[in-house]
């Protein structure tokens, strides 16, 4: 009895350093000059392959989960779902500090809080959550016709965030808060700068303003500019569509943002290329610029299956 009660402190310790490890390094890279790229991963294939590529911290996509499921980025898919990737995610980042997109929290104050604690559980470093009325819209893909909560129900919102965040570090699950705004385009961006003032009074961990602007607009540096001088203590996320005209990490920091997030990079590399080789096997019955099948195995995990079966196996 002794020994299993060892065993279960010993797996909750683990657990709880492994979700210390998460926020923390988030800290770190977020203490960092410059502004850092962010990744959009969509599930624990595309996050192993970005975490080997060296990313120093990882979004895990609303928007990509959901199009992995086969649905539109439109509140369809559930809390228990994007846990479920939320934690394969986890697992498959090594080390590297995933965000997750916690939409709006999947219902009311109650069903907010239980996303923060179970994400936090799941590992996350961060969770976002956003003042789009339910069920949401992607912004980029809704425009002006995305949907918001009035700023007392946003501000409302996230300090429930807020508060289950507290008590996810109290249970030993540290964790981060980002609070999000996607009003600019429906309310203009007085309103969307004071929300993110509003965020950050509240004590938000980090602000993002969604969609305060495009970036190929020319006016999006200067409202980007107006937001950084308006937020002086919580630490900001800007969000892009990989383009031409996007904004380089080095703008991205010049105009005082911490993160520059590209959200759904790799699901539109993945889309593009599984077009391609899909067209071509069907056309020709081959596809070109395949990964070599040895290349496959290794990264899914079959050379450290094969190392540790080799170590621990019995011969028979």
């Amino acid at each position: 009895m002794q020994q299993a009660m060892r065993l279960l402190l010993a797996a909750a310790a683990a657990a709880q350093c492994s979700a210390i490890s998460a926020a923390g390094k988030l800290r770190s890279v977020l203490r960092a000059p410059g502004a850092v790229v962010c990744p959009g991963v969509h599930d624990a294939l595309s996050t192993k392959v970005f975490a080997e590529a060296g990313a120093q911290v990882l979004f895990l996509s609303g928007f990509g989960a959901s199009a992995c499921r086969g649905e539109p980025d439109a509140g369809i898919i559930t809390r228990v779902e994007m846990e479920d990737v939320a934690r394969q995610c986890v697992r498959a980042a090594g080390g590297v500090p995933l965000i997750v997109d916690g939409d709006t929290g999947f219902g009311g104050a109650s069903n907010l809080r239980r996303t923060i604690r179970g994400f936090a559980q799941a590992g996350a470093a961060a969770v976002s959550i956003e003042d789009q009325a339910f069920p949401k819209r992607c912004t980029f893909a809704a425009g002006t016709g995305v949907r918001v909560v009035d700023r007392e129900a946003a501000v409302a919102r996230v300090r429930a965030a807020l508060r289950a965040r507290d008590e996810s570090r109290d249970a030993g699950n540290d964790v981060l808060v980002i609070a999000r705004t996607d009003c600019r385009a429906a309310l203009g961006l007085d309103e969307a700068i004071a929300r993110c003032a509003a965020f950050e009074a509240l004590g938000a961990d980090i602000v993002y303003g969604a969609r305060i602007n495009t970036a190929e607009n020319l006016q999006g540096k200067d409202e980007y500019a107006k937001l950084r001088d308006e937020i002086s203590s919580s630490h900001l996320m800007l969000a892009q569509l990989q383009h031409d005209g996007m904004l380089s990490p080095a703008d991205v920091a010049s105009l005082g943002f911490d993160l520059s997030l590209v959200g759904v990079t790799a699901l539109q590399a993945y889309i593009a290329t599984l077009q391609k080789a899909a067209t071509s096997l069907v056309e020709t019955g081959t596809a070109p610029n395949l990964a070599p099948f040895d290349e496959v195995k290794r990264v899914v995990g079959f050379d450290d299956l094969l190392a540790f079966e080799e170590e621990y196996e019995t011969k028979e």
